[in-house]
Parts: C-alpha cells; structure tokens; sequence
C-alpha cells in the first residue's frame, strides 16, 4: 500500500473505530506500512536537544560551584569581609525575603542563605530576586493592556450562572475579577481517552478555513505529529493563517530537529517558548508553558491533558496503558482558549498583535436553546499571571465547599500539607471523597510523593484508586454540579 493510501485510510473514521468497543483504536488507523516507514529513531532522545540540556546543565552547576568558590577566598583571605556578610544575609533573610507573600518560596530561600549564607546570598541576587522578572512584567501588562477592550464581560451570562447556581457564587465570582468571564452558547464534547479526541481533532483541523492556533508543552516526533505536520502545511499552502508555541523544555529532547526551520519554510509561523539556553544568569529554565489548546477558526478549541505525541494515543507504549482525557468546545467559550493563546504568543513572540478582532468567534453563530447551554469559564494558569495563579485557589474553594461529593484525578498528587488537611476535612465532614492517581508512575519521585499522602488519606475515609492499566494523565476534579478539566496538574 502506498504512504498515500495509507494516510487516506487513517483519514476514514471507519476503519478507525472498534466495532465492538465502540472506541477509536490509533494503533490500527495506519497501516503497518506507514508505522514501518516511521524511523524507530524518532522516538529516540534527539541528540542535539540533549546537548543544549547538558550544557545549561554545566553552566548552572558552574554558576553556583563559582559562588561557593568565591564564598570560601573570602572565608579564607578576608574573615572581617566574609563575617559582615554572614550578618547581611541574616538580616536580609529577616527584613527581604520574608516580605514575600508565597511560604514555599520563603522557606526555601531562607534554608539556602541561613545553611551557607555567603554564597545563598549571592545565588539569591542571581535568581531568587522577583526583580529579574520586571522586564517581563512590563511587557504582561502591556499584553494585557492590549487585550483587556476584547473581553466581553459576559454580564448577562454572569447573573444567569449566579441564578441556576447560587452555590457557586465563590468560584464564579472570583474567576471573573481575575479577568476569566462567564461563556454559555457552546457546545462541549467530552473524550474519555486521548485517542478519540486526536481523531475529531484531525477532521476539524483539515476543515480550517482561516486560522489554526496550536499551543503545546510536549511535541514528539512520531505519528502524531507527522499527522498533523503535514495537514497544517497542506493548509498553510491553501492560505490558512497556521501559529504553533511549543514549550522548548517538554520538546527539546523529543521534537523533531530541524522543526522550526522546515515549518518556517512553509509559511507557518512557530516559536519555541522560552528557550532553555536564554537567561541562565536568571534561571529562567523553570518559566514554563503547560498549556495545552487547539484553536480553529475561533469557533472550535480542544483542551485537556494531552500533548503532541504517540503515548497520549496509545501508539507508543511506555507505561503501559496511557488515560488521557480532553474537551472539544464549539462556540462562544472559544474565545477564552483563543485570547489565552494571543497573550502567550505575544509574550514570547515579542510583538503585539495589530488586528486582535479578525479571530474573535462569531458570537451569534451558534444559537442553542437555554435548556442545552451550560455555563463555561476559561482561565488560564501560568506564565502570564504568575505569581498570583487562580488555579490553586480554585480547587481549594471547591474542595471546601463540596457537599456532597468530590472526585479528583491527578497523574501527580503532589500538594502541601493545608491541602491535605482540606481535603481531609471534606471527607470526615461527610463528603464522599475520591482519589485517582496512576498504577504506574512516569516519575518514579512523583509516585512516592504521592503515596507519601495515602495513609492520611484512608484515615479520614477518603477513597483512593489507582488506574491499574498503567498511567492516567488526566486532570479533572468533579464536585456536586460541576467540574474543571484542563491542563493543570
């Protein structure tokens, strides 16, 4: 069978389709001549990206070896010097660095620079200051500033959401100051695993007629991405407006090598969020991009746990079954998951969008009877709201305001000490209280954080499962009449 035949059969839903579970099977969509004309080597670690890792790793280790080196001539040659310096970081530590809001990060810091205060010290001016990131909250302001005339407010959907769902005033209302409106007038298709959401995915994205926006942490050479490589460069060719932000830590190892230059080629615009190599005097490395969103045409956006890549459609096995889940939205709401990605491309690409309207959604496209719509909030968790994320408070809300049940399912149940006792508390307040995490971890030290939380946990009745098939990926936390499903761990 030629490549051709084969990508045509990939393309027909029904040769994708488990008769008798009903289910998409990924596996069998290509024929075993385009899986054998895929190289091995593209699920190998991609040398070049390795190298870029191995020397930011050097450099790091070389910045902090160099303060402790300079720490101890100063111990050795210039006691006086070393010991007024030894007082300074006390001091700075008592009066600085507690001045910050966030525990972690105090606690942290203050270990560092009481443990070895010389050097703690000169590492905490080298990346521990929130002034190193003034530059970046200018050009924030100045993207939010340029987008805040196009977010509707949604007054009417906000009054009707507080009318059916009195109960969830907390979370709607604090969404909505934080500048994330209520969106009704759309459609939602939910996927059970990740395969089902690549195969809507793929049709939607071969039907884009004006503009395609892809956002992702992880982009992995294999099929998946040779899949939608190719129908986003056929639709560039036709004159579609095609955009893709990948976060260059989640890819470096794993995307293709020459990507960038061969999309570029084609007339698609492409950036690698925050390049490892950039800023290492700031230790910008850990400024990362988790989002993960497909837009088209500004009236179809997908969502949810999966990235660009086989195991989160079961092509590429490595731990052992992979559950994914995602969300399919069609109208109104879509603009959340669009200006979301406008602001993240603005931010790296480092130029403001001139005509921000031409991929708003037609508002009156879709018109569903009352009793269809449900109510939708977009928000976003990350790199443009930092420090101050909702994502947290949120799930801290409805942890505490459950009633009657929470379910909650998390590939990395890693969370401090309050949040279990919140969660804790649901559960012997008689709340019936789930958690989901993996049977088989990807990060051997997540899974043992994880588990570090079981006893205390069953203690107080809450019920733990495990996804024995092997890894869940999923992120979603369901409580009485709604629920948050996303990107957010």
């Amino acid at each position: 069978m030629a490549k051709k035949e084969a990508k045509e059969k990939f393309s027909d839903k029904k040769n994708i389709i488990n008769e008798k579970t009903g289910t998409p099977n990924l596996s069998n969509t290509y024929s075993q001549v385009v899986k054998d004309s895929l190289d091995q080597r593209a699920y190998a670690v991609k040398i070049p990206g390795l190298v870029k890792l191995f020397f930011v790793a050097i450099l790091v280790i070389g910045i902090i070896i160099l303060n402790f080196a300079i720490a101890n001539i100063l111990n050795r040659d210039y006691v006086i010097l070393y010991t007024v310096l030894q007082v300074i970081s006390v001091i700075f530590v008592l009066f600085v660095v507690h001045k910050d809001r966030n525990p972690s990060y105090v606690i942290a810091w203050t270990i560092i620079i009481l443990a070895v205060p010389v050097a703690g010290l000169f590492i905490y001016f080298l990346w521990g200051r929130k002034s190193r990131f003034k530059e970046d909250q200018k050009k924030v302001k100045k993207i939010k500033k340029n987008m805040d005339p196009y977010f509707d407010p949604q007054i009417k959907n906000y009054a009707n959401f507080l009318r059916k769902y009195p109960e969830n005033r907390l979370q709607a209302s604090f969404l909505s100051k934080q500048g994330f409106p209520v969106y009704r007038n759309t459609k939602c298709k939910y996927y059970t695993l990740g395969e089902k959401k690549f195969v809507d995915m793929f049709a939607d994205l071969r039907n884009a007629k004006n503009f395609i926006f892809l956002e992702y942490f992880i982009l992995a050479d294999g099929l998946i991405w040779h899949e939608i490589e190719n129908i986003i460069i056929k639709k560039a060719q036709e004159g579609v407006e095609v955009r893709l932000l990948f976060d260059d830590f989640g890819s470096i190892i794993k995307a293709p090598n020459d990507l960038i230059r061969r999309l570029r080629s084609h007339n698609i615009k492409v950036y690698n969020f925050n390049p490892v190599a950039r800023y290492i005097s700031r230790l910008y490395i850990n400024f990362r991009n988790h989002q993960k969103c497909c837009v088209i045409d500004g009236q179809i956006g997908y969502t949810g746990g999966t990235n660009l890549a086989d195991e989160y459609a079961n092509l590429y096995e490595r731990f052992g079954h992979w559950k994914d889940t995602a969300i399919r939205l069609e109208g109104d709401a879509v603009w959340g998951l669009t200006s979301m990605f406008l602001s993240m491309w603005q931010l790296e690409s480092r130029k403001i969008e001139e005509d921000i309207a031409k991929y708003m959604p037609d508002f009156n496209k879709i018109n569903l009877p009352i009793e269809k719509q449900g109510f939708y909030i977009p928000y976003v968790d990350g790199p443009l709201n930092n420090p101050k994320n909702p994502a947290e408070d949120i799930y801290r809300s409805i942890i505490n305001n459950a009633k009657d049940y929470l379910y909650i399912c998390t590939p990395y149940f890693i969370v401090d000490d309050s949040m279990v006792r919140d969660i804790c508390r649901a559960a012997e307040s008689g709340v019936d209280v789930r958690l989901l995490t993996p049977g088989k971890p990807d990060k051997w030290y997540a899974y043992v954080v994880t588990q570090s939380h079981y006893e205390r946990l069953l203690e107080s009745d809450v019920k733990i499962l495990q996804y024995t098939p092997g890894f869940i990926h999923a992120k979603t936390i369901i409580a009485d009449n709604h629920a948050i499903t996303g990107c957010i761990n």
